[in-house]
């Protein structure tokens, strides 16, 4: 059985290390890009959260039973970024 072999092997010899160095700097270059594509995503997804202004309006209670007494449902949410009920703490309310 091996000796059928062997003559393709001796055939492919020649191309076997350009092949095998292609896939292993190919395999390398899709572990950066992955690597590369998270770290953006979560800098992206960091950079949408500091954008909730809940921890610096007056509504907010910063307690886990009731986050927010105008919005509770949206409170610390994407929903949150646009609200339309946003008072600043250090704002006066008359």
């Amino acid at each position: 059985m091996f000796e059928l072999l062997y003559p393709l092997v001796r055939a492919i010899q020649p191309f076997l290390a350009p092949v095998c160095f292609f896939f292993a700097w190919a395999f390398v270059a899709i572990l950066a890009w992955g690597a590369w594509s998270a770290i953006a995503e979560t800098l992206t997804r960091a950079k949408e959260m500091h954008e909730i202004p809940c921890s610096n309006c007056q509504f907010f209670t910063n307690d886990h039973r009731l986050k927010c007494t105008v919005h509770p449902r949206i409170a610390n949410s994407e929903a949150a970024i646009n609200c339309p009920d946003y008072c600043s703490k250090t704002q006066v309310l008359y």
